[in-house]
């Protein structure tokens, strides 16, 4: 009879676990986020619109769409929108508007 074996516990820094909204001055908070949440909230600030396809080309993610709904449930305003394809298709594009950077971590 074979013994089951658990797999190693996952590193706490990209579990997300104990997660607090931090209000400093620099970019501390992207880095309280877990590692692909990080990657995908540091890339959409500059506000400029990007699919899910391009998120994945930029960042090595298999698929940043997962990332983009916890981030949101942090309360962080990803917005999006619908773009229509070439061949018929429609696709969205994600951003995070420039004025609305810094809203969920400090409330001024």
């Amino acid at each position: 009879m074979k013994q089951i074996q658990q797999a190693p516990a996952a590193q706490r820094e990209q579990t997300g676990a104990q997660w607090k909204h931090r209000c400093d001055k620099d970019n501390a908070f992207s880095k309280n986020l877990p590692h692909r949440q990080g990657k995908v909230y540091r890339l959409l600030l500059d506000g400029v619109p990007r699919s899910a396809a391009d998120i994945t080309i930029a960042l090595h993610l298999s698929d940043p769409r997962s990332a983009i709904r916890d981030l949101r449930k942090r309360g962080i305003p990803i917005a999006d929108e619908w773009c229509e394809s070439v061949y018929g298709g429609r696709f969205k594009r994600y951003f995070i508007h420039s004025d609305n950077s810094r809203k969920e971590v400090c409330d001024e």
